[in-house]
């Protein structure tokens, strides 16, 4: 066995084991020249020299630049000669972590001081490794340049890393161990013999933990080892070992190195407990966070969908209860109203929470008229600012483009948001300001900025930073009478990112907040100055509409409104229905279909490509607009392509619903 030793060379356990560094220095200590090693493509594309008269000054001249600056002052303090001799007296190494500034950005590395095992004492070997687990998949090393260090000494250097290592002939399986620990040695394992694979099974049947050991005996086999090597060139695997009656975790890596004497296997065990423990401990803070998070969201939810559903319940019996009072019922309905419109805007905000997070919202890119969003937010915010009596201004005096490309339904959405939270936010006789401004860019493309400015209650220095995070609030509901499911922001954040914008917000608690969006569109015009345009009037006076719909209230819902402005409405039970009343109705019978999508027998998209198949162009062209709760993307766009011309969500707007009607009706889209 001594000859099969002699034949693995000394370079091959280092270069195996150099694998796990950035870079390695040779120093002499005596007169702090160095030389480098060996070095990888990351480290060498920082440039720096690779021999030099003094270690010390290198390190802290050209390292200064090139440390994240959070730690420069930490490194600065601590890497001077003084502390490292007196670390290597003491502890016989020298040890630091830092994070380094690489082009892929900053990566924590380690740097680790070793005395060589020689008479003298006069040599030591610096190596940085990269102990970034995020990064540690894009390390690629070099091999040793410097043939004036023997890679005996560095290999001795670098195995104080590890429990054990052992290195393998990969064709006969015969094996030595290189070297190991005291603690190691305590399991009695063989140090050197024939068939490797075999042998290290029948040890891990008594030395590994019971929670690992059928994992690591399906795992580690020597085909299945060989093949992962040949795919990927180094294999890692993590279990428990029992040392005198206490699990610990170690970290196998296998290498597979040749050189002029063939190829060997090099398997080094490492120690990782004291790692593991902090990642698991780390786990367990983030699960409890997020279940502390996820309780206070439940709690919050509880509560603002309970405050909206009770006024509902109590001002529908009030109604009931006072029907000779016209007066009492009116407020009831108009309370009955606010309330539903409050709990149809948490529905909507979960749903596009939950729509971004699935990755199912989508951002779409169309003509948009900044006019039509300015005029729509001050008619839907001036009611809420009128209730706290506050003073709401708007300012557009620098915006000369009007008429861009972008999703209009979004970028109202994220201003409407952001000035609802501030009318929400700023107490009774304050003030909030919404002010858009236009700023050249490159060609057609211009910079738009909306800033949002109130003078409410402003956000404290602790909560600033999560002031866009899901499912958060400054405060709990049960003490904070504001409510909402601190989903709006965080909503309002990812659609502005989706349109490749960015959002900002600064604050002073007690004095008030200011949101910034920027937002680059292209304009479709030339400059002209805002004109609003005069509304159409149009009527549905004796227009017949088929309505497609199987519930039997929301049925009488929309006929009822839809009788209140002269239309004739006949009901469908379902889409096989719904179809056959069109088909027998014959050409020109019907106005427009309205089809809600999930019925029985047969469904709205089933139905509506019925409808498209009959013969005549009255059939290809009726309007066959959906009406369901469907309201994803995704389902509107299922709509379309199954020949509808439209979709509106319900619960619906009366007027929303009119006008769409109209714009179909009358203009024979």
């Amino acid at each position: 066995m001594k000859d099969e030793v002699l034949k693995v060379s000394q370079s091959s356990v280092a270069q195996a084991l150099a694998a796990d560094y950035f870079c390695i220095y040779y120093v002499n200590v005596s007169t702090n020249k160095f030389i480098e090693y060996i070095a990888s493509p990351e480290y060498r594309a920082l440039g720096l020299p690779t021999t030099g008269d003094d270690i010390i000054t290198f390190a802290r001249t050209n390292f200064e630049e090139l440390i994240h600056p959070d730690d420069r002052k930490y490194f600065l303090e601590y890497f001077v000669k003084e502390h490292i001799l007196e670390s290597l007296d003491d502890h016989g190494n020298f040890t630091m972590t830092f994070r380094m500034m690489f082009r892929e950005g900053p990566m924590y590395v380690r740097l680790k001081i070793t005395r060589m095992i020689e008479e003298e004492a006069r040599h030591v070997v610096i190596g940085i490794s990269n102990v970034d687990e995020e990064l540690k998949a894009r390390q690629a090393y070099a091999e040793a340049q410097q043939a004036s260090l023997t890679y005996s000494r560095v290999a001795q250097a670098l195995a104080g890393d590890y429990f054990s290592i052992y290195v393998v002939d990969p064709v006969t399986d015969d094996f030595f161990q290189y070297s190991a620990t005291k603690e190691f040695d305590s399991l009695e394992v063989e140090k050197e013999g024939r068939d490797f694979f075999n042998a290290s099974r029948k040890n891990m049947e008594r030395l590994i933990y019971d929670g690992d050991r059928e994992r690591f005996m399906a795992i580690f086999k020597k085909e299945r080892i060989m093949a992962i090597l040949e795919r990927d060139g180094s294999f890692t695997m993590k279990y428990r070992l029992m040392f005198s009656g206490t699990p610990v975790f170690v970290s196998m890596k296998a290498t597979l190195m040749e050189d002029d004497h063939g190829q060997h296997l090099i398997i080094g065990t490492n120690n990782i407990d004291a790692q593991m423990k902090r990642e698991t401990e780390y786990q367990q803070k983030m699960a409890e966070a997020r279940t502390s998070a996820r309780n206070d969201f439940l709690a919050n939810m509880s509560h603002d969908i309970r405050t909206p559903m009770n006024a509902i319940v109590g001002y529908t019996n009030i109604a009931r209860s006072r029907r000779d009072d016209p007066e009492a019922v009116m407020e009831a309905v108009e309370k009955i109203g606010s309330s539903s419109h409050f709990l149809l805007s948490l529905i909507n905000d979960i749903l596009d929470i939950s729509k971004i997070e699935s990755g199912k919202m989508q951002v779409g890119t169309g003509p948009c008229d900044l006019g039509e969003i300015f005029r729509r937010i001050e008619d839907i915010t001036a009611l809420q600012a009128q209730k706290k009596s506050l003073k709401v201004t708007y300012c557009r005096d620098t915006v000369r483009h009007y008429k861009v490309l972008g999703d209009e339904l979004r970028i109202e959405q994220v201003l409407i948001n952001i000035v609802s939270n501030a009318i929400k936010y700023t107490p009774a006789g304050k003030s909030v300001e919404l002010i858009a401004e236009e700023r050249p860019g490159k060609g057609r493309v211009n910079r738009y900025r909306f800033i949002v400015r109130d003078t409410g209650i402003g956000i404290s220095e602790e909560y600033l930073p999560h002031i866009f995070e899901s499912f958060t609030r400054e405060e709990s509901t049960k003490i904070n009478r504001v409510q909402g499911t601190g989903l709006g922001l965080a909503i309002t954040a990812k659609v502005v990112e989706m349109m490749k914008g960015t959002i900002s917000v600064k604050s002073v608690l007690g004095e008030g907040s200011e949101f910034t969006v920027d937002l680059d569109l292209e304009s479709m015009e030339e400059e002209t100055p805002e004109v609003r345009e005069e509304e159409e009037s149009v009527s549905l006076e004796g227009r017949r509409i088929l309505l497609v719909e199987d519930n039997i209230v929301n049925a009488e819902i929309a006929t009822v409104i839809l009788e209140q402005f002269g239309v004739k409405v006949d009901v469908a039970e379902n889409g096989k229905i719904g179809y056959e009343t069109v088909r027998d109705a014959g050409p020109g019978a019907y106005d427009a279909v309205l089809m809600d999508i999930q019925m029985p027998v047969m469904n709205g998209y089933e139905s509506a490509r019925a409808i498209r198949t009959l013969e005549g162009d009255y059939f290809a062209a009726l309007p066959v607009i959906a009406m369901s709760a469907n309201a994803y993307d995704e389902d509107v766009k299922d709509c379309l392509a199954a020949g509808m011309n439209a979709h509106i969500a319900k619960p619906f707007q009366p007027d929303a619903l009119v006008k769409l009607l109209c714009s179909y009706i009358h203009s024979g889209k």
